[in-house]
């Protein structure tokens, strides 16, 4: 992957111009749950939109998203790096954090991670028994760094899923998955 060009938030703040390259979305339900895209819009495309739809009205929902015209790639602050105060408040009072995240296999398939490994899987067996391929951990996903923003909530563990782009190409796939996720987080 990339090396990223913004260190941290502060940084992209400074060069990039809010509602113009990049928007924030927050729905603050009250919820101990927050489903969070930091890496929405044009940066991992459909981010965004599954973190939404898994969120629908029951849990909390945070997106990063890109917008410029092209090159969003520059806006992807690395998950252990991504210290948005907004994104920060959110997840501080929460008890369960789910990053949406996107990688570039062409297999529809889902790869778990993140530091609560009784939440991922709860999550995975809801995927697995809707029919969604949930890969095995992969090295390059794995979501273990206590500074990774899906591990800064209340108990300091959460869950991420990278979803390839075979997965997020198939509109039905991806509603199978948010449905299951959904249910999952129940």
């Amino acid at each position: 992957m990339a090396k990223d060009t913004y260190n941290n938030f502060k940084e992209l703040k400074h060069k990039e111009k809010r509602n113009e390259d990049y928007v924030i979305s927050i729905c603050n339900i009250g919820s101990p749950v927050t489903i969070i895209a930091p890496h929405g819009g044009k940066i991992e495309p459909q981010t965004s939109y599954i973190a939404s739809r898994i969120a629908g009205d029951k849990f909390n929902f945070y997106g990063f998203e890109g917008i410029k015209p092209d090159n969003n790639r520059c806006l992807h602050i690395t998950s252990h790096k991504f210290d948005e105060p907004q994104a920060l408040n959110l997840i501080a009072g929460s008890r369960i954090v789910v990053a949406i995240h996107a990688c570039t296999d062409s297999k529809a398939l889902v790869y778990p991670g993140g530091r609560d490994d009784e939440l991922i899987t709860v999550i995975v067996n809801s995927l697995k028994a809707a029919g969604i391929t949930v890969a095995d951990r992969n090295a390059k996903y794995q979501g273990l760094n206590s500074n990774n923003i899906c591990n800064r909530g209340v108990t300091g563990k959460g869950a991420q899923l990278e979803i390839s782009r075979g997965m997020r190409n198939d509109m039905d796939r991806v509603h199978t998955l948010c449905d299951a996720v959904q249910a999952a987080l129940q």
